[in-house]
C-alpha cells in the first residue's frame, strides 16, 4: 500500500475483496498526477488510459509489484 505516492510514480488500483467486484477501474494501473496533502479526505489523481481517476488514500500499490527473493 502507498500511503504518500509521488507524482510520475506508476501504481495499480487495489481495493479490498469486498469492494473490488464493483470497482471498475480494480487492478489497473496508472500514474499519478494529483498528489493529495492536508486534513480531510486524501485522494489521489492517477491517469489510466488517457482519463484522470480520483483514488482514496491507500487504495495503490506500487508497480510493478517487487517480489521476495524465494527461500533457498
Amino acid at each position: 500500500m502507498i500511503v504518500h505516492p509521488h507524482i510520475g510514480q506508476r501504481v495499480q488500483i487495489w481495493y479490498a475483496k469486498r469492494y473490488c467486484q464493483h470497482m471498475p477501474y480494480q487492478g489497473r494501473t496508472g500514474t499519478v498526477c494529483i498528489v493529495s496533502r492536508g486534513p480531510g479526505p486524501r485522494n489521489h489523481g492517477v491517469e489510466i488510459g488517457g482519463r484522470m481517476v480520483c483514488v482514496p488514500c491507500g487504495n495503490l500499490r506500487p508497480w510493478p509489484i517487487k517480489k521476495e527473493p524465494a527461500d533457498v
